[in-house]
């Protein structure tokens, strides 16, 4: 890239005598306040590239092996090579010119008899560059920029490289000026190419609502800071900071630059979003801080008539201190959040690190994808799926979380609200690989999602030294890791269709707070169905594994490995215990173990370890399906007998497996 240095420039106080091509003649006295430069000190000013340019012959016009424009950038790479992109003038556009001056941008306005053989070399600082004139155009607005318009209406054009400045346009970046009308004029000028916004002078750009238009980069210096004014707009129609709206093809590149609010003005509301993506597609932003906003970091919806927006890229971004959600998503086809910040939202509600929730049946959640993000220290959960707007007439939801964190939340996850029968949108919510930790209340949750809906898997997700506000007894958390409930706002005739695979709930506390691991808890007056636990654990403290409510039906456990329970005295088997191997090492004597309501997808073993009988009987109503001209009895005393007994829907229990004799 070529810099052009506004010390190197040799200018002349006064024509130059000689050859015709070095002097003003009857121009002199219509330029007055310029200073001009001879073509070679226009040479100078071009510094080494000039002498490139003079040792190739291409100022004189001779045939060159040098290909201008070849260097695609980042620009070229997403929307083709520079020579495509309208109205710009390059470097090579200089190989003609005979003379040079130096002049401010005002008295290049006020210049009249501009010549199209010249360069005019603007020196005002951050705006330095040259401009030639356009005799074609006689139409484009001055902008500052890119486009003067002297007072003979003649356009000048600066030369560039595909790559705009934002100080070009009149950005001053001091932390007092109001930049809003020359960031916009350096985003209009840019749709088609790029724009830089190097960082600021002292403080901070400050800024209202800017709008990005189709196919445009826009990248940020490193260390960039820009605040938004404190009055945007919190009525309808609301006003964001940076609005992507019905555009395509747009990337910011934030090299670690920081959009703010000033927080304490953005008291009331829930709209001032840093970043509102809606209905736009071919979306990429990355490594930007969106922080301190009145509303959302960032925010992914529908448009008018462009009912979701598509293929969305957040990559490498973070949200901290919003006030409603460090990311909200409307509405979406095709989303990747990649190794992504959630932190400290405090505000209003929901106030979670990320919030999916449409607003209408209408709206879509799909293929969404969120890998190796984090959420913290938020008010509220730290990743939350609402669908309560959904319905069955709605597209089947989408949406992964893979090697995600929470700490210091209410909740870590939470997926809510999928309605009963007609209002039960179907689909599927994973996550695989997520932890979280230190959450007030459980780790992972799923409240009032009816067992038609979308059906939750969790695979392989740990978590760990949850319950810190040490509420056992707490109907939404309950003193557990993972839980299936209600909220009484939310009532639902069946709950469940979830499953857990080889998820682990983890105490490692000197004084344990977790009380039960995994937990199906009726909390009004709904059913329980399909849940379904595989190889999952507890380690740690004194925790129950499993807290299974006795209105649950189609409840299925299995372990390669059985958890081992020693029972030494008569009484009631608890449901919580479903899946286990019960066995009566310790017991000084028999023992009856009365079984729970056999349902199906009920399965105990039970095994002789010690020397004495244990007799098992049905809860009042049931029965246990025998063999054939065999006793009343399901009893054994012989080491290394065990049955297993596996629940049906008729209330009888089976015999799945036996070993030894256990009919008399």
């Amino acid at each position: 890239m070529i810099t052009i240095v506004r010390r190197d420039i040799e200018m002349a106080e006064k024509p130059i005598n000689g050859s015709s091509t070095d002097s003003l003649g009857e121009t002199e006295n219509n330029v007055a306040g310029a200073k001009q430069m001879t073509r070679r000190k226009l040479l100078t000013a071009l510094g080494a590239a000039g002498a490139v340019l003079a040792a190739d012959g291409l100022l004189s016009g001779r045939s060159s092996g040098v290909a201008y424009g070849e260097d695609l950038g980042v620009t070229g790479s997403v929307y083709g090579k520079q020579e495509d992109i309208a109205d710009k003038l390059k470097w090579k556009d200089l190989r003609n010119i005979e003379l040079c001056y130096a002049v401010t941008v005002e008295k290049l306005r006020q210049m009249s008899g501009i010549r199209p053989d010249a360069a005019y070399y603007v020196t005002d600082a951050g705006k330095e560059g040259f401009f030639l004139c356009d005799e074609n155009d006689t139409a484009s607005p001055d902008n500052t920029g890119t486009v003067l318009v002297a007072s003979d209406g003649k356009r000048l054009k600066r030369v560039h490289d595909g790559t705009l400045i934002a100080t070009w346009f009149g950005a001053a970046g001091d932390g007092t000026t109001v930049d809003t009308a020359a960031l916009q004029r350096a985003l209009d000028a840019a749709a088609g190419g790029k724009l830089l916004i190097p960082r600021q002078r002292s403080g901070f750009y400050l800024t209202g609502q800017l709008y990005i238009r189709s196919d445009t980069v826009m990248e940020f210096e490193p260390g960039t800071v820009v605040q938004a004014v404190d009055t945007l707009s919190r009525q309808a129609p609301y006003e964001r900071m940076i609005r992507i709206k019905n555009a395509i093809n747009v990337f910011i590149a934030g090299n670690g630059a920081t959009l703010q609010m000033n927080k304490a003005a953005y008291n009331s509301g829930e709209q001032a979003h840093i970043f509102d993506i809606s209905g736009s597609s071919n979306v990429l932003i990355e490594r930007i801080n969106a922080n301190d906003s009145g509303g959302d970091g960032f925010y992914v919806g529908a448009y008018e008539a462009s009912q979701y927006s598509k293929n969305i890229i957040l990559r490498e971004c973070r949200a901290y201190n919003n006030r409603r959600q460090g990311l909200s998503v409307i509405t979406v086809d095709g989303l990747l959040v990649e190794n992504c910040r959630f932190d400290r939202t405090d505000g209003t509600a929901p106030k979670s690190g990320v919030d999916i929730e449409p607003n209408s049946a209408l709206e879509r959640l799909k293929n969404i994808r969120f890998v190796g993000c984090s959420a913290e220290g938020n008010v509220g959960r730290g990743f939350l799926v609402t669908l309560l707007k959904l319905t069955a007439a709605s597209e089947r939801v989408d949406i992964t979380f893979e090697n995600c964190r929470t700490k210091g939340n209410s909740f870590g996850y939470s997926v809510n609200y999928g309605g009963d029968g007609a209002n039960a949108v179907k689909g599927e919510v994973t996550l695989i690989g997520c932890t979280a930790e230190n959450e007030q209340y459980a780790g992972f949750s799923v409240l009032s999602n009816s067992a038609d809906s979308v059906k939750t898997t969790f695979v392989r997700c740990r978590a760990v030294n949850c319950n810190t506000v040490n509420m056992p007894d707490d109907p939404y958390g309950f003193g557990a890791s993972f839980i299936v409930t209600t909220v009484p706002q939310q009532p639902r005739i069946a709950i469940g269709n979830v499953e857990f695979i080889g998820c682990e709930s983890v105490d490692e506390r000197t004084a344990p707070l977790i009380v039960r691991g995994f937990a199906a808890k009726k909390n009004k007056n709904e059913a329980i169905r399909g849940v379904k636990l595989t190889d999952c654990s507890a380690r740690g403290g004194t925790q129950s594994l499993y807290h299974v409510d006795p209105v649950t039906e189609a409840l299925h456990v299995f372990h390669p490995i059985q958890p081992e329970l020693a029972v030494t005295a008569s009484g009631a088997v608890s449901l919580n215990k479903i899946g286990h191997r019960i066995h009566n090492a310790g017991a000084s004597g028999g023992i009856t173990l009365t079984l729970p309501e056999a349902k199906t997808g009920r399965t105990f073993t039970f095994g002789i370890e010690a020397a004495h009988a244990v007799e098992l009987v049905p809860s009042p109503g049931g029965g246990i399906l025998k063999p054939a001209g065999s006793g009343a009895d399901v009893r054994s005393a012989n080491k290394g007998d065990s049955i297993t007994l596996a629940g049906r829907a008729d209330g009888q229990w089976a015999i799945a497996a036996v070993v030894g004799s256990w009919f008399s």
